[in-house]
């Protein structure tokens, strides 16, 4: 997954980047010319879509740089399982056993709201243990932000044979 950001600072061979995170409606046909009239804009967060993100820095990017980064696609995945998924799963789980392990009718769903609990405090154990093993995110190169040069666009460039 690559997306764009701004360099904020640097420490040593790490970046602070600024990353704007993306929505549904980022890739609706109407281009934000909708006014949020659909079910979806009522359901997603409009406010502030700028977040931090702590990045290796192999080029030597500087503050202010307009960067594209990187995360592997299954390293994204694999931790939307985590924090989406995986919490569900462990709740259905302790709802099964807590209704297997005692009669109380509300014992079922106790277990499973600490099943859910449980899961997050072991995400956040996760979390810290990743942490120190460094950022998932590599800033891969800068962008070209000015385009094509004239005539070089649709494959008319000098490369390519043309006059």
């Amino acid at each position: 997954m690559r997306q764009r950001g701004v360099v904020l600072e640097t420490e040593g061979a790490f970046a602070t980047v600024s990353v704007t995170r993306t929505s549904m409606c980022a890739g609706c046909e109407k281009s934000a010319g909708c006014g949020g009239h659909c079910e979806i804009h009522g359901l997603i967060d409009l406010g502030d879509h700028k977040m931090t993100a702590r990045a290796k820095n192999p080029i030597g990017a500087v503050p202010g740089d307009t960067v594209e980064i990187e995360t592997k696609s299954g390293t994204v995945l694999s931790y939307a399982a985590l924090v989406f998924i995986l919490p569900l799963a462990v709740a259905g789980l302790f709802f099964w056993l807590g209704s297997l392990l005692f009669t109380a009718e509300a014992a079922p769903y106790a277990a499973a709201a600490a099943g859910f609990a449980l899961t997050f405090v072991f995400v956040a154990l996760f979390d810290r243990s990743r942490r120190k093993k460094g950022p998932d995110i590599t800033i891969v190169g800068k962008p070209d932000l000015t385009g094509p040069a004239e005539g070089e666009a649709d494959g008319e460039g000098p490369e390519n044979g043309a006059t």
